[in-house]
C-alpha cells in the first residue's frame, strides 16, 4: 500500500534499520537555512500546529510494521522542524506504548527548546540529534535566516536547559560553511558551548557551501582545538 507518512528504512549515522516518519507540510520550519537540502522554506513559522492527527500517523506506522517488520529505530523528522508538529509528544507516547523495543529518535534544529512544553515532548525520545553551527549572532542570522521570534540566545539557552533535563542519547553536529562560520572565534565559542552541553558525540561536517570546501588549514585548526574535548568528535571533512 502507498504510505503518506512512512518513508524508507535506511542506515543512518552508524545506526541500522531506521524508519523515517514525515508528518509536516513541505517545508515548514522556524529557519530558512541557506544550505538546507530540502530547499527554501515554504512556511516560515514559530507556531506549532497539528498538521495531521497523531492517530493517523501512528496507524500508518502500525500498518507498515504489521505488513513488513518492526525497525530498530523510528526517526521523527518532518519536512522542516519536527517540533512544530503539535502532535509530536502524543505520537512518541503512542509509538513507545505499542512498540517499547523500538528506539524513537528526532533530528531537530533546537529552535523551540526554550519552550517548556516542547522540551517535555522531546525528552520522551530515546535519541536526540540536532544541528548547531555557530555561537555568533551575525553568523546565526546569515546561515539560518530564522523566524523573527527566534534568537540565538533562545536556541543556546533552550538547548542547555533541555540537556540538563534529558537522560537519553544526545548527539550534536556542526556544519561549517566556507567563508561564514569557519573562523577561529566561532570554533573557540563552539568548543566552550559544546563542553558545557557535553553531547555523547559531536559530528563535524564540511557543508561545501557554494561549492567551496573548507581549507586544510582550518580543518587542522579544528582538530587541534577540539582534540581535548571530553567526548568523541567525528570528522566528515
Amino acid at each position: 500500500m502507498p504510505y503518506k507518512f512512512v518513508k524508507d528504512v535506511t542506515d543512518l549515522r552508524g545506526l541500522k534499520d531506521v524508519l523515517g516518519i514525515d508528518f509536516s507540510p513541505k517545508k515548514t520550519c522556524t529557519f530558512d537555512c541557506i544550505n538546507c537540502g530540502l530547499g527554501r522554506t515554504n512556511i516560515l513559522t514559530d507556531k506549532r500546529d497539528e498538521f495531521h492527527p497523531p492517530n493517523d500517523v501512528f496507524n500508518e506506522i502500525k500498518s507498515y510494521i504489521d505488513e513488513k517488520s518492526a525497525p530498530q529505530h523510528i526517526m521523527l523528522t518532518g519536512s522542516g522542524e519536527p517540533t512544530l508538529y503539535a502532535g509530536f509528544g502524543r505520537l512518541v507516547e503512542m509509538i513507545k506504548g505499542e512498540f517499547p523495543d523500538i528506539k524513537t529518535m528526532v533530528f531537530s534544529n533546537f529552535s523551540l527548546l526554550y519552550r517548556e512544553e516542547v522540551r517535555k515532548e522531546v525528552v520522551l525520545c530515546d535519541i536526540v540529534w540536532g544541528n548547531f553551527n555557530t555561537v555568533i549572532d551575525e553568523e546565526f542570522r546569515k546561515i539560518y535566516r530564522p523566524h523573527k521570534s527566534v534568537t540565538i540566545q533562545d536556541v543556546m539557552d533552550g538547548l542547555k536547559q533541555f540537556k540538563a533535563e534529558y537522560d537519553g542519547i544526545f548527539e550534536a553536529e556542526t556544519r561549517f560553511l566556507s567563508g561564514i562560520n569557519d573562523n577561529e572565534k566561532n570554533v573557540d565559542g563552539l568548543k566552550e558551548y559544546m563542553t558545557d552541553i557535553n553531547p555523547h558525540k559531536y559530528h563535524i561536517f564540511d557543508a561545501k557551501y557554494g561549492g567551496q570546501s573548507l581549507s586544510p588549514e582550518f580543518v587542522e585548526t579544528l582538530r587541534k582545538k577540539f582534540e581535548d574535548l571530553p567526548f568523541p568528535v567525528a570528522y566528515n571533512v
